[in-house]
Parts: C-alpha cells; sequence; structure tokens
C-alpha cells in the first residue's frame, strides 16, 4: 500500500485461555444471576452488584421507552427507532442492540422475550435483498442495513445489502437466545443463528479471516472486530474459521498500534490494503466515505467494549494488551476525568475538536467502561466512569 511503512516481526501470541463448554440449550440466564464468573479483570469497587443492576435496568426501561416502535409494514414487527428520523425507521446496528439488550434483560423485564422476538420478525422479513440477487440464497440470512420510515428497505430497487456490524450482534444475541429460552418454540433461535453466521463467512469474510467490505473488498473496519462474538461463533459452528478471523484480527490491529501509532497504541476506525503484506490506515473516502477514517473516531470508538468484554471472559492476554495502549491515551488526554474525553483521537494520541462538529463524546465515553476493566491500573478511572 501506498505510504506503508514495512512490517514488524509478529510477536509471539499467548497461547488463550480454554474455552469453555457452550451452556445448554434453554438452560437460562436471568438478568443478574452472573452464572458466568469473570476469568480475568476488575469491575467497579464504588457499587454492590446490586446498585448496578438496578442503575442498569433503569437506563434499560428508559431506552425502551424512547426508543422501541413498531414496524408499520411488518406484522408483529417492531424495531429500534433510528433517532426518531423523519426518512429513516431503523439501520441493523440498532436492531443488534436492541436483541442484544432484549436477551441480557430477561428475567427482569417479563415482556424481553416479546420484544426479542418482535424485532426478530422485522429482521427476518426485511434480508439483504441485494445480497440475494446478486450473490445467493444466503443473503436471506443478513439483514438490509436500512430501513425507509414506512418499514420496507430504504433502497428504492429493495437491492439493499447488510451491515456486517449489525448482523454480528443479531447472530450472537440469537445464540444467546437460545440459552436463555431454547429453539423449540416458534423461532429455531439456535439454526437462525447459524444461518447468520455461515452467511457472514461467506459475503462478509475473505478465506483468510480478514473482514471485508462491499464496494471496496480490501478495506477492513476495526470495529468488526468483535473477538468475543467470533469465539462464540465458533463454538456454535465448530467451524475453526472463527479462530482465524480472531488471529487476522489481532495482526491487523497489533500492525496499526506499532507501525502508524508507535509509542501510543491507537487504531484508525478502517484499515486499508488488506489484500498486501503492508495494510495501511484509510486515507479516508473509502469505508463509510468519510474524511475521518483514518482516525479513532465514530467507528473504532467501540473496540474497548467488544475487546474489553472478550478480555474478562477469554483471559485472552493480547485483547488486555491492546485495550491497555487505548485507555492509558484517554487517561493521559483527559487527566482521569471520562467526561473529559475528546470525541476522536489522530493516531499520534493528539484529540480531535471539543467537541468536534455533529459528535456528542458520550459514544466515546461509555465503551471506555468494558475498556477500563482489562487491568487493575484503571480502577480509580473505572469507578469515574461508573459513577
Amino acid at each position: 500500500g501506498k505510504g506503508a511503512a514495512p512490517a514488524p516481526a509478529p510477536a509471539p501470541a499467548p497461547a488463550p485461555a480454554p474455552a469453555p463448554a457452550p451452556a445448554p440449550s434453554g438452560s437460562g440466564y436471568p438478568f443478574g444471576s452472573r452464572k458466568d464468573a469473570y476469568i480475568a479483570g476488575i469491575k467497579p469497587t464504588n457499587a454492590s452488584n446490586a446498585e448496578m443492576d438496578a442503575a442498569i435496568a433503569r437506563c434499560y426501561y428508559a431506552w425502551k421507552a424512547e426508543n422501541v416502535v413498531t414496524v408499520p409494514t411488518v406484522p408483529g414487527g417492531l424495531a429500534i427507532s433510528f433517532g426518531h428520523s423523519p426518512t429513516v425507521l431503523t439501520v441493523s446496528e440498532g436492531m443488534g442492540y436492541g436483541m442484544l439488550l432484549a436477551v441480557l434483560m430477561h428475567g427482569h423485564d417479563p415482556d424481553a422475550k416479546a420484544l426479542f422476538d418482535g424485532l426478530l420478525t422485522t429482521v427476518r422479513a426485511r434480508p439483504a435483498m441485494g445480497v440475494v440477487k446478486h450473490f445467493g440464497d444466503f443473503g436471506h440470512h443478513l439483514m438490509d442495513w436500512r430501513l425507509a420510515i414506512d418499514g420496507r428497505s430504504s433502497d428504492e430497487a429493495n437491492e439493499g445489502f447488510n451491515a456486517m456490524d449489525g448482523d454480528q450482534d443479531i447472530a450472537m444475541a440469537l445464540l444467546m437466545a437460545d440459552r436463555q429460552w431454547g429453539s423449540s418454540g416458534t423461532w429455531n433461535y439456535k439454526q437462525e443463528g447459524i444461518n447468520t453466521i455461515n452467511a457472514m463467512k461467506v459475503y462478509n469474510h475473505k478465506p483468510d479471516g480478514t473482514t471485508k467490505g462491499l464496494a471496496t473488498p480490501h478495506v477492513s473496519r476495526t470495529s468488526d472486530y468483535m473477538i468475543g462474538h467470533f469465539r462464540a461463533y465458533q463454538k456454535a459452528t465448530g467451524d475453526n474459521f472463527w479462530n482465524l478471523a480472531i488471529e487476522r484480527s489481532y495482526e491487523l490491529i497489533e500492525r496499526m498500534q506499532t507501525v502508524y501509532s508507535p509509542g501510543v497504541g491507537i487504531m484508525p476506525d478502517f484499515i486499508v490494503g488488506t489484500d498486501t503484506a503492508a495494510p495501511y490506515p484509510s486515507p479516508g473516502g473509502m469505508g463509510d466515505f468519510v474524511d475521518t477514517e483514518m482516525h479513532y473516531y465514530a467507528n473504532a470508538q467501540r473496540n474497548p467494549w467488544r475487546w474489553g468484554t472478550d478480555y474478562v471472559l477469554s483471559g485472552d492476554e493480547r485483547w488486555k494488551n491492546v485495550t491497555n495502549k487505548l485507555m492509558n491515551v484517554f487517561k493521559k488526554d483527559n487527566g482521569g476525568d471520562p467526561a473529559r474525553t475528546a470525541t476522536g483521537y489522530r493516531l499520534d494520541g493528539s484529540p480531535m475538536d471539543r467537541p468536534f462538529p455533529a459528535w456528542s463524546p458520550l459514544g466515546m465515553i461509555g465503551p471506555q467502561l468494558c475498556g477500563a476493566m482489562v487491568d487493575a491500573s484503571h480502577q480509580d478511572y473505572l469507578n469515574a466512569l461508573w459513577t
């Protein structure tokens, strides 16, 4: 790739912790039950489990009241509103977030399963028909990435494509639903999840595990590296491809942190040139077709959430180390006050404007709570994030 530095020698990969056996289908996991203990990391010390559960529940019910809407053209369908836009009803990312929240809140919200099934009804009623028409029937297991306000595809020709991050959360939520409720009811959650996992393998990945974009297949979005999801997909399918996806994700992130953000440890929203020996940060206009793709911004901001949650459950030290570098950048910049976090960061660690035009820093702050869980050196900062 142009302007790319030579690749560093790869660091030896520590052996990941042994994967626990999948929980039985329908074994249940009511909110607050904490059946799966964290095997690594820390948690806030300034609130009890009961206090944290109560705060999460308050936020959940407020979110639900504000954002769950019906879908005019899908009988029984529900959606997560796209900011109450006058033209867009929902996007698949929001649907995935909603399904994750619904399955997690079962045991506290008596209507959690009804919410989950209503969202799933919409997801399956609105497949990515652009994938179906141009690539194959497996596209029926991927969701159209954006729906118009009437609940139909926002693509006038009904040839919408998928957004990998939305489908990843949808697939993960389906696997969680199988554990929560079993798969012998109206929906076979386990099979639906596996169908989406296999479709993403074909359409959203290269054979070596690299994630890919549509218009520019050699572009990869760092926030699609959902490592904990990849581990769950491997357990559900027995397909070692997902271990390849973990290895490739680490290889790309380690390169960004060491070659393009030396001594700092930031990664960009998008990486390009993934078909070469020297991938490099997007110069802009190649992923989301915006000029912030070379920065840690609206996509990469989710990375501490994805990688922090993986580390506390897997113990894979690589993702602790990757996340630690990010957390140290934030703490150095904001002086230990999460509210002073910038809305984005350049690869040299310098903050983008406060506030950066049209972007709230809240999306940058929330994921740090999971990132701060990876190491005891962040205990005070984690407590401040919780507060």
